[in-house]
């Protein structure tokens, strides 16, 4: 009799969003979902993703890489501060608030991008859609300020985050016997350790702030190795699959605490509740994607 995990595994791995189908003048071919994104690796769309093949989420760091800088508080921050300014708690909630929007939003990009998939895969939208990502990021600045475009913008981006994670998500489902199980307990270690990490930033009298640089330059250092990753052979084994997800996933939980601590307390910053909404966003969502990479190397069962 097959577990409730293992009966959904295959109902997702056999979905047609799963295993997409191409209709030829001969017959119908099924073409398996880990051959459309090798495919889509050979067309130059894994390199924006972070090469399907490699299994390297590097344009999330991108990401996160762009939006260090945007979001990055004055190096004087200090909870200790003489006459620290902290968010009332109505603002600190509006922020939380917009952090589960996204959230939610994120989930919905999902499900669009599963129904999606085969166009995701096999055309250059995949593309469009990260250049639209990295644009949103980039005039963070200017559309912040502007309502109503604001309120759009935020949403369109955790929509565009969720669609354009779904090709990696379905490789998960289609490519490993237990990906199902792997992707569900990846997102239960993320919520583990996201409450963990708010938890410290909320008690601890260690003032998180200067751990800044370091966080940055293990980001930069990631970002660089998973560059090397697409280019390097020898870097994509399951040791380095390992060593570099658990790499991740102390950085963003790093990411997290601190970002949580800033939320809280804020000093001489008039920093955007939708900034630091965006910024929580692509620090859990970074470290889910860690996490499922290092449970793929740990534990993926390849079909």
């Amino acid at each position: 009799m097959p577990t409730a995990w293992q009966t959904w595994g295959r109902t997702a791995v056999n979905h047609p969003v799963a295993r997409a189908r191409t209709d030829l003048r001969i017959n119908r071919t099924i073409v398996p979902q880990e051959r459309l994104m090798n495919q889509a690796a050979q067309r130059g769309f894994g390199l924006g993703f972070g090469l399907v093949r490699s299994r390297t989420p590097t344009r999330i760091l991108f990401l996160r890489c762009f939006c260090y800088p945007l979001f990055a508080m004055d190096p004087s921050f200090s909870p200790a501060s003489a006459h620290p300014i902290t968010l009332s708690r109505s603002a600190e909630s509006q922020v939380y608030m917009l952090f589960a929007v996204a959230m939610g939003i994120t989930v919905l990009g999902v499900y669009i991008g599963m129904l999606a998939a085969p166009m995701l895969l096999t055309s250059g939208v995949h593309f469009v859609l990260l250049i639209g990502e990295l644009a949103l990021i980039f005039t963070a600045r200017w559309w912040m300020g502007t309502s109503p475009l604001n309120v759009f913008l935020f949403a369109l981006f955790p929509l565009l985050s969720g669609i354009t994670v779904t090709p990696y998500i379905l490789f998960v489902l289609a490519g490993y016997a237990n990906g199902a199980s792997i992707l569900l307990n990846a997102v239960g270690a993320t919520v583990f350790m996201a409450l963990a990490a708010a938890v410290f930033a909320r008690t601890t009298s260690f003032d998180l702030s200067v751990l800044g640089r370091a966080l940055l330059m293990g980001l930069i250092g990631l970002l660089l190795l998973g560059i090397a990753q697409v280019f390097v052979p020898a870097l994509r084994s399951t040791q380095m699959e390992l060593l570099i997800s658990a790499a991740g996933i102390v950085l963003f939980a790093g990411f997290t605490a601190y970002d949580i601590q800033r939320i809280q307390t804020l000093a001489r910053t008039g920093a955007h509740p939708m900034l630091l909404a965006l910024s929580l966003y692509l620090d859990i969502f970074n470290l889910f994607l860690s996490i499922l990479r290092f449970m793929v190397a740990l534990s993926g069962e390849r079909r």
